[in-house]
């Protein structure tokens, strides 16, 4: 997963800038990065219940932190090369398949497919 900034609508309609959360470029999965997600969860109480309507996290926090937490997690490749699939990808999960296979687990084995599945679908690569 990657960091990046995001702008965050709470359940109060508060609408919350520069939230640092961290993204899945394969699975465009995203959450709150755990570093700061219990200062965006307190800061967020304060804004809807003094009733501010938009508001910075850095305001809160400090940009130092939120700085912090983005050098954390690396730039990745997927997000350079602008693919949601690497090859590194697809071999990693080939060769846990063989390692599943060898342990007789069935239930990873089949996950481990359900993966290469979502990659080719990924890829838009057709059944041939």
């Amino acid at each position: 997963m990657v960091a990046r900034l995001q702008h965050i609508y709470t359940e109060g309609g508060v609408l919350i800038q520069d939230v640092p959360v961290l993204f899945c470029p394969t699975c465009l999965h995203t959450e709150i990065a755990p570093d700061i997600e219990m200062d965006f969860h307190l800061f967020a109480h304060n804004c809807e219940t003094d009733r501010v309507r938009s508001a910075s996290l850095s305001d809160a926090v400090g940009d130092e932190k939120i700085l912090q937490i983005l050098e954390k997690y690396p730039e990745d490749e997927r997000i350079r090369s602008n693919q949601r699939v690497l090859p590194e990808q697809i071999d990693a999960t080939l060769d846990l398949m063989i390692t599943a296979k060898q342990q007789n687990d069935q239930a990873w084995y089949n996950e481990l497919v359900e993966r290469l599945q979502m990659f080719r679908s990924l890829l838009g690569v057709k059944r041939g």
